[in-house]
């Protein structure tokens, strides 16, 4: 951690910052985290070493990302996320330092609900993707402009097949999805939304006023349902949330098949991630989509 206790002091306000004391917290199923305190600030600190999965270019990659993604929403003033500070390098890693905002459980879903879809109706560019890739958890996810939709989601989602490995039925439905993947968007006029892209309840919270607070994002410019397929899939969002939502973003015709689609996006993922568990559950989700 040296190479972060010297980038710290020369963040603070004062020009005789020092560091007082560093506490573990949690910083999720990817990165290590801290909160530094100095003698005039407390900062979030998140770090990662390089593994088998990731390099220490692909480490830091992930925090520039997500430094990149943050920027990207916090220019659309339409919810709080952490001020950023720094990204650098560790001796095998690579450290992100962040604004420590002191954080509750989230109880204004009616506000949040607002709140996102104005993030999702801030006028942006005409084409679909972002600036460069970023991270869904500890995978690559492409981020490459496409002038439709359905171009940037096949090609996420035979990413992920790819890294799947699918075998016999599972790689015969996979495939097929891929090939009839536009029937499911007939008829829609998707216009690129900023979306966070990796919004469940994990990465969601208040401040200590009950502002809606939102952060670890997999940001782009994509289609707004995407981003209600996790919220929906793990959960921690009440009716309120929907209602608010929905009151300025309706619902279109088909909402529920192509939010299983979205789903399986990061099913599958989570399947690459976190190994075997999960492939029952893409199995029914692909079933469930082609019957």
């Amino acid at each position: 951690m040296a190479e972060i206790t010297k980038v710290i002091p020369n963040i603070g306000a004062a020009p005789d910052s020092r560091i007082t004391r560093m506490t573990p917290v949690s910083g999720g199923c990817i990165s290590t985290a801290h909160i530094v305190e100095t003698s005039d600030q407390k900062y979030f600190v998140k770090s990662h070493t390089a593994d088998s999965f990731m390099t220490k270019q692909m480490c830091k990659s992930m925090f520039e990302a997500e430094l990149h993604g943050l920027n990207a929403l916090r220019h659309t003033h339409t919810i709080r996320v952490p001020q950023l500070f720094h990204v650098g390098d560790l001796s095998s890693g690579a450290f992100l330092i962040l604004e420590y905002i002191p954080l509750t459980r989230l109880r204004d879903h009616h506000k949040l609900g607002h709140q996102l879809a104005n993030l999702h109706l801030f006028e942006g560019p005409s084409q679909f993707g972002f600036d460069s890739n970023n991270y869904i958890g500890s995978t690559i996810q492409p981020n490459g402009w496409h002038d439709t939709w359905v171009h940037l989601l096949q090609e996420r989602l035979q990413y992920q097949f790819d890294r799947a490995q699918f075998t016999g039925h599972m790689k015969n439905m996979a495939d097929k999805l891929i090939r009839r993947l536009t029937q499911f968007f007939k008829g829609l006029d998707i216009r690129p939304s900023l979306v966070h892209g990796d919004l469940w309840a994990g990465n969601c919270a208040a401040d200590s006023s009950g502002e809606p607070v939102v952060f670890d994002p997999a940001v782009y410019w994509g289609h707004h349902e995407a981003e209600l397929s996790i919220m929906r899939m793990f959960g921690g969002f009440t009716l309120d949330f929907y209602d608010a939502y929905h009151e300025r973003i309706p619902r279109a015709p088909g909402f529920e098949l192509r939010a299983q689609i979205y789903e399986l996006y990061h099913t599958v993922n989570h399947y690459n991630m976190f190994g075997s568990g999960y492939l029952d559950q893409c199995q029914r989700l692909l079933e469930r989509i082609l019957q």
